[in-house]
């Protein structure tokens, strides 16, 4: 580069060090030598060579996020005044055009399949869904034609944007090797827990869980948003920071994901799959198309069907009875990370995106 490029992401949903926004793309930009700012809710401050453009509080409601400080953040990136401009966020799109308007490069992250997330959202009245799903996707599309890229998450969504996205690429979220430590230690010698990390609630397997585990002679240790408590064998440990987590997969046997059937996570691609591995834990999930292939390939998972409660309990206690077969499956699944879905393969897409965007003067 000539000149350092100044280059903004910003999100009105996500939180300030969102692994993806923050600890992924932002890190490996500032790192690349671009001027990396970021536009969140919450303080401001530098890590990793980020400037955190904090606005403060969000505002309460949905509609306050999405009204309110959506354009809160806009106007807070806008006086940044970058070069590339990079949102995360369907409820930005408006502001996004706003942004080519004013001749800005721009790109549009999108994590997840909107449209059909918007099918499952349970706070939008039924017989509304199908309806706000159609409206949300031809906006998306019309607003596609003017950004400079659409960045995607997963495959699945990629091939909901091809002929409606310029220039599509496909940047995955797999997980940062210095992110996640490898605990080589016997598996003879943990304590029998039974982990989950990630977010919770019921479509995403919360009560699933909780039924799977009773008769087990273990413990489920679920780490999220969620409030601290002790029930049973089930314990909520709240949010952790990296430090716990990677010591909570460190005396782990295996970690869950069973999520329910539901459009949004069917072809999704859970960042909590690869962290297990990874970590070099087995895991036990539903069994969707592309999990039980993800999980034939690296010989480190068990697929179940997310109903069958006996049959998620009966994995569960085969693997904490079977602790020489959880350790294989978990070292077997470290391996085939390392050699096919880390960080640093993504981190050149993305920079060699940003550099065919750069100004060319």
């Amino acid at each position: 580069m000539n000149r350092t490029i100044k280059v903004c992401h910003f999100t009105s949903v996500h939180r300030q060090e969102d692994v993806r926004i923050f600890h992924k793309e932002c890190a490996s930009l500032a790192a690349a030598g671009y001027d990396t700012y970021l536009v969140t809710c919450g303080p401001q401050y530098e890590k990793f060579g980020v400037h955190m453009a904090g606005i403060g509080d969000r505002d309460p409601g949905k509609l306050g996020r999405i009204l309110k400080t959506a354009k809160r953040v806009y106007n807070a990136a806008v006086e940044i005044d970058a070069d590339i401009y990079h949102f995360h966020d369907p409820e930005l799109l408006p502001y996004g055009l706003k942004l080519k308007r004013k001749g800005k490069t721009v790109i549009f992250d999108c994590h997840e399949d909107i449209p059909g997330q918007i099918k499952d959202k349970e706070w939008i009245p039924g017989f509304l869904r199908k309806t706000i799903s159609w409206f949300y996707r031809q906006y998306e599309t019309h607003a596609l034609k003017h950004f400079d890229a659409a960045i995607v998450a997963e495959p699945i969504i990629e091939s909901k944007f091809k002929g409606r996205a310029k220039n599509l690429v496909l940047i995955q979220n797999f997980p940062k090797l210095d992110d996640i430590v490898f605990h080589p230690g016997s598996f003879a010698e943990r304590e029998p827990i039974v982990c989950y990390a990630g977010g919770i609630s019921e479509n995403r397997g919360e009560n699933i869980m909780r039924s799977a585990m009773k008769g087990v002679d273990g413990k489920l240790v679920i780490a999220g948003d969620h409030e601290i408590k002790e029930e049973d064998n089930v314990s909520y440990v709240g949010r952790l920071d990296r430090a716990d987590l990677n010591d909570l997969y460190g005396r782990s046997v295996v970690g869950l994901c069973v999520l329910k059937p539901i459009e949004n996570y069917y072809y999704a691609q859970p960042t909590k799959l690869y962290e297990y591995m990874l970590a070099g834990i087995p895991y036990i999930c539903s069994d969707f198309p592309g999990w039980r292939k993800l999980s034939e390939e690296s010989r480190c998972g068990i697929c179940v069907d997310p109903s069958d409660i006996d049959g998620i309990r009966a994995a569960i206690k085969d693997l904490l009875n079977d602790r020489e077969k959880a350790q294989k499956m978990g070292v077997s699944g470290h391996d085939y990370v390392l050699e096919n879905c880390t960080w640093s393969g993504e981190e050149k897409i993305l920079l060699d995106t940003y550099k065919a965007l750069e100004p060319k003067a």
